[in-house]
């Protein structure tokens, strides 16, 4: 029973990939390459290149703001399997609903020993967290995103403010939440240095992903100076509003209407459609490179892990009879 169950659970896995490869692969046919294949050669390379790196260095900050939360509710959660976790919950947000993400923490996390309660509730605050700080780094560039409109940006980034000056707010309205509910109180609870180091570790990825957007407009032709400050916060603001979208997987279209609009103010139409489309290019690539690198990792770390328990298994099994013996 246990192998049927083990068998069934690695084909539904290999579904999966395999429907998350055809979704990426239908967004990225959906774009327009003209314009990016023409930036993408020659000298640029290199500068895209440097913009991926940066993108993976973001990827992993926004990786340990989700583990401060995960530690902050309960054991802590090793570096390895926090970011097979993360990582592959951020794959399957290009399939059509929103619950995905959810469902494969929650299993994931069963996997390492983390109570599917635990997990609902970090991916409930991890998206809190995610929208709050984004809106906040994107205030920066809001005025250039939607003009007289960006007030509502300042608005949606108020909560994060809250959430370092009053932490505990958090556990707060969780409780009153579920006595509306009439549901029992949660054993969970997160602590203020968790929550405040989340929105910190947060804060500071989306500031350094915009870098890589930065990096692609000065490839263009934009000038370093006037256009650092909007696409620092602009890629973070970009990709909030779209995954907001709901009807859309990761926002697809919408983030890159938005990039297009606001970078317009620093380069030709033109080439603000080929950043945009070359941005969403490294962003998925950095995302699926670093689930197949992390997925490799937190594998040899359970194979060793798992090593080092029958070794000392063997050990207690091979002390006992030498006890048994000075006992007689």
């Amino acid at each position: 029973m246990k192998r049927a169950k083990r068998i069934l659970w690695r084909l539904t896995g290999f579904a999966v990939v395999v429907a998350v490869a055809v979704a990426i692969g239908m967004a990225m046919r959906g774009q327009d390459w003209s314009g990016a294949l023409s930036f993408a050669s020659g000298a640029n390379a290199p500068w895209i290149a440097a913009a991926a790196l940066v993108n993976l260095v973001g990827l992993v900050l926004g990786m340990l703001a989700w583990r401060a939360l995960a530690n902050g509710a309960g054991e802590p959660v090793s570096v390895p399997d926090a970011a097979n976790i993360f990582f592959a919950g951020m794959l399957v947000k290009y399939l059509p609903g929103r619950l995905w993400t959810l469902m494969v923490n929650v299993r994931m996390g069963t996997d390492v020993g983390i109570g599917a309660g635990r997990m609902a509730g970090v991916y409930v605050l991890n998206i809190l967290v995610m929208v709050t700080t984004g809106m906040l780094v994107g205030l920066i560039a809001a005025p250039a995103a939607f003009g007289d409109r960006a007030w509502w940006v300042l608005a949606a980034a108020l909560p994060a403010l809250v959430l370092v000056a009053r932490p505990g707010l958090v556990n707060r309205g969780m409780s009153l939440l579920l006595r509306l509910l009439r549901r029992a109180r949660p054993p969970l609870a997160y602590s203020d240095r968790s929550i405040r180091s989340s929105v910190g570790l947060q804060t500071v990825s989306w500031l350094v992903t915009g870098h890589h957007l930065w990096l692609l407009a000065i490839a263009a032709g934009a000038d370093p100076w006037s256009s650092y400050w909007l696409c620092v916060g602009l890629f973070g603001l970009a990709l909030v509003v779209g995954a907001l979208v709901v009807i859309v997987p990761d926002g697809l279209g919408v983030r890159e209407g938005i990039l297009v609009a606001a970078l317009a103010v620093v380069l030709p139409l033109p080439m603000a459609g080929a950043v945009a489309v070359t941005s969403r290019v490294v962003a998925t690539l950095g995302e699926v490179a670093a689930a197949l690198v992390v997925y490799l990792w937190a594998t040899r770390a359970r194979r060793h892990r798992s090593g080092e328990d029958s070794v000392e298994v063997a050990s207690i099994a091979d002390a006992a009879p030498v006890e048994r013996r000075t006992a007689v």
